[in-house]
């Protein structure tokens, strides 16, 4: 059926009269679920900004001297001093909307109808913040990186004949008992850790992990040991990826875009190509921008219109989009990077002159960052020979 415009349609019976519309029904389940966000959700504060996270490293052993000793009694050895990780509650965002309790009314065909309406709209405000808190978490999942020693791994899907569910079983489980050892590799302040295996998670890319249990596990037969592996959260594809920044850029440019270089070096565009063959760029940030004078509003994790530049002042910076890559498995961690919220306040404010309302949302949060304490390591499938 086309879209409606208004116009009723005409009775077959008598023709200058014209059937009636049955009923108004507005859909109110437009956002369900819990998002991966409301598992690393921290409380913030009204009072200061800043969470500090304190790691130490181990201290050390030498030999002992017998009464030798006794002239080191007054010896001082402090510890090396803890580095410091900072969380700010420094990004600060709005929401708004208005409505009216009167012109618009004419629109609907009784007043239950039209209260509902405008309850739907008002619940977007808190829908609208849960699309932005789930994208921009998402988005950071899946394209933060560490500097650890062991910040990502490759895994050979296609090993020794095995299915790749067999190899990717085996890569985790290898892993899960190197962290499980005594290592500084493994985090970004080089300390000596030892995680155990209970706490280590993975957070997967859905085409891996539906691949591996609704296909490799069961041609596998019953493996429990090897079916534990793959237990976790998931996120689909377009979440994975590699930010562009002015350091990589000319990896992903080119003066013709081709296969993963979608940007044109002589103006910046983005030229995804016919199915994305070039490469499909998505935004990190929720961002409004005009492109070919057409005005498109993107969340992360969207993709971007097409011919949008990407460059410092163009319509998204260097750091404000990725590229989706489909060789990350996914993401091994000890604990999820914080989100943690300064508050979320509703206001309204009723203008007498347009009989309308402006209802208001304002929150904040603070920048995403990883806790350079815990592993944060890249699984990524290896290229084939």
């Amino acid at each position: 059926m086309p879209a409606f415009t208004g116009q009723l349609n005409a009775n077959e019976i008598f023709a200058s009269l014209y059937n009636m519309i049955i009923s108004q029904e507005i859909y109110a389940d437009n956002i369900e679920g819990e998002d991966l966000v409301d598992k690393a959700r921290v409380d913030g504060s009204l009072y200061g900004d800043t969470k500090l996270y304190y790691s130490t490293d181990a201290l050390y052993s030498s030999e002992w001297g017998n009464d030798a000793e006794a002239t080191n009694l007054l010896a001082i050895n402090r510890p090396k001093a803890p580095e410091v990780q900072a969380i700010q509650l420094n990004v600060f965002r709005q929401i708004e909307v208005t409505v009216d309790n009167y012109l618009s009314k004419r629109a609907w065909v009784d007043e239950g109808a039209f209260a509902t309406f405008n309850s739907v709209i008002l619940g977007w405000l808190s829908d609208t913040k849960k699309i932005y808190d789930g994208t921009t978490y998402n988005v950071f999942m899946g394209t933060e990186t560490s500097t650890a020693t062991v910040n990502t791994i490759e895994v050979d899907l296609e090993a020794d004949g095995n299915s790749a569910g067999e190899n990717l079983g085996v890569a985790i489980a290898n892993l899960f008992s190197a962290l499980n050892d005594y290592s500084r590799d493994f985090n970004d302040y080089k300390h000596m850790r030892k995680y155990a295996k209970s706490r280590v998670k993975v957070l997967w890319n859905s085409d891996y992990l539906n691949t591996v249990k609704k296909i490799d596990l069961p041609s596998i037969f019953h493996n429990a040991e090897l079916e534990s592996s793959f237990v976790g959260d998931d996120m689909v594809p377009k979440y994975w990826g590699t930010i562009i920044t002015s350091s990589n850029l000319s990896t992903y440019s080119a003066s013709t875009p081709t296969t993963g270089k979608p940007i044109k070096s002589s103006d910046s565009t983005y030229v995804p190509g016919t199915n994305h063959a070039n490469g499909c760029l998505r935004a990190v940030v929720e961002k409004t921008v005009t492109v070919g004078g057409t005005a498109y509003h993107v969340f992360p994790g969207e993709e971007i219109p097409a011919n949008a530049t990407v460059k410092a002042t163009g319509n998204f910076e260097l750091g404000e989009v990725y590229i989706e890559q489909d060789d990350i498995i996914g993401k091994v961690y000890i604990k999820l990077p914080p989100y943690m919220s300064a508050f979320s306040v509703g206001t309204s404010f009723f203008n007498p002159k347009s009989l309308s309302e402006n209802h208001y949302l304002t929150f904040g949060h603070n920048t995403l960052e990883h806790l350079k304490n815990y592993p944060f390591i890249t699984l990524k499938k290896k290229a084939s020979a």
